[in-house]
């Protein structure tokens, strides 16, 4: 990526981008320069000054795979000047830091930091909602500071509240007396007392067990009553959240993105400058605007076939009381997830660059401010994550 793409991307919020560097600097003020906060991301304080970022590639079999990787800049004052880049696994990140002298070559990271690179590594994206679902394990050698995780009390339980309400819908549904495989399996064998056993799996304990991804009997109940690998309870109940949680940030940011597509789709998307260009150079850049409308358009469905057949699956479940669908479901829900959790990433990257290049207004922009604009849309929206698997 480009100096200009990079100081986008870096402008563009943190959903592709992790500027970790810009927290523990924060941190730092008021301190003495050999005094490092306690409560940084990272035990090696080198580390603390890279830049995480989320890339989007297809393995061999086109499948999709999605890689981390950290940068340091050459320049600490000026970061989209340039600088080094790596997979954000220990051992590349030891040889890169070892060539910048920051560790001993045969020097390795401790058991957080370790933890700590898994974890940014496992997530889609750098959300602040997602690295707070992790916080139990990211702290679980010492804590780390609030500042990392930017989520008010008041945004948590906005963003808490429709995830609960479709999971306690689903625990009501599975307490209802009617005849899902659901019931039996999620309320417990032939002779338990289905009334007493109801209202036990009818508390908060059970919800909120749900909401955390924790391995309770009345979770690990939940998935095997659709037939699913109960080992994988987690995993399957942590994607169905995010995918909850991804329903609500599309509706939190589809203004800005509707503002967005106005905007690619009018005439101000073309260059102020446009008459004094050549005919091959306009060309040039119509195909590249054209291709970036091509390849928004695809992201954005992405997204809208996702959520509408996590939708209508629960609405089978819940009104239906056909199960199957829901099954289908939460058995794909970890790799939807990830693709949903990515395309909604990418759309608000791209939304925001925008916002940040034209400030929301119509008037057209040189070819000048344009071009990059455009290179910067075509590079994060470019893979084929979208396609259906």
């Amino acid at each position: 990526m480009n100096r200009r793409a990079l100081k986008t991307l870096l402008r563009s919020g943190r959903f592709l981008c992790f500027d970790a560097r810009a927290v523990y600097l924060d941190l730092k003020v008021g301190l003495p320069e050999d005094e490092f906060p306690k409560t940084k991301l990272f035990d090696l304080s080198t580390l603390n000054l890279g830049i995480f970022f989320k890339e989007v590639t297809l393995d061999e079999d086109d499948e999709v795979m999605v890689s981390t990787r950290v940068y340091f800049p050459y320049n600490d004052d000026e970061v989209d000047q340039g600088g080094e880049s790596t997979q954000a696994d220990p051992d590349r990140i030891v040889r890169v830091l070892a060539k910048r002298g920051a560790i001993k070559r045969d020097e390795s990271l401790s058991a957080h930091d370790q933890k700590v690179l898994d974890i940014l590594t496992k997530v889609p994206t750098f959300d602040p909602f997602l690295l707070l679902s992790q916080r139990r394990e990211l702290e679980v050698e010492r804590a780390i500071s609030a500042n990392y995780f930017e989520i008010t009390e008041a945004d948590w339980l906005l963003i808490r509240r429709p995830v609960l309400e479709k999971i306690s819908v689903l625990v009501a549904k599975a307490n209802s007396g009617n005849k899902l495989d659901v019931y039996k399996e999620y309320v417990g064998g032939e002779h338990d007392t289905k009334e007493d056993e109801g209202k036990r799996l009818m508390t908060s304990a059970v919800v909120d067990a749900i909401w955390q991804g924790e391995e309770t009997e009345g979770s690990r109940s939940l998935i095997r009553s659709f037939r699913l690998n109960e080992a994988q309870t987690k995993q399957f109940l942590f994607a169905w959240k995010g995918i909850n949680y991804y329903e609500f940030q599309y509706a939190r940011h589809k203004d800005l993105f509707y503002q967005f597509f106005e905007w690619l789709g009018s005439a101000s998307s073309l260059p102020r400058d446009r008459e004094s260009m050549t005919d091959s150079a306009m060309d040039r850049f119509k195909f590249r605007r054209d291709r970036a409308r091509q390849l928004i358009r695809a992201t954005h469905s992405t997204v809208m076939r996702i959520i509408k057949n996590y939708n209508e699956a629960f609405d089978q479940l819940i009104q239906h009381d056909d199960p199957r669908p829901f099954q289908a479901f939460l058995r794909d829900a970890p790799k939807n997830f990830l693709t949903v959790g990515l395309a909604i990433g990418v759309l608000a990257h791209t939304a925001n660059a925008w916002s940040n290049v034209t400030g929301k207004k119509s008037k057209p922009l040189k070819s000048i401010d344009l071009e990059p604009f455009y290179d910067f849309i075509i590079a994060i929206n470019g893979q084929d994550f979208q396609t259906p698997r």
